[in-house]
């Protein structure tokens, strides 16, 4: 590949080619937003959990 990467080429919208390339490539970003979204929520979970007592359920004064 010592050729210089050509957008318009790769994503030509007049051929099939073209076409099927924009299509995986939204596919592709869609799931990596997904990916990205699920992975923020879990953490802001976890960040969640850690303010609350395990035994007894009442949330702890940390100091942030």
């Amino acid at each position: 590949m010592s050729e210089q990467f050509n957008f318009s080429e790769v994503f030509n919208s007049n051929t099939l080619r073209g076409r099927a390339n924009v299509a995986k490539a939204t596919i592709a970003s869609v799931g990596l937003l997904y990916v990205l979204v699920k992975m923020q929520r879990r953490s802001a979970k976890r960040r969640e959990a850690k303010l609350y007592c395990k035994g007894c359920q009442k949330k702890l004064m940390m100091n942030m």
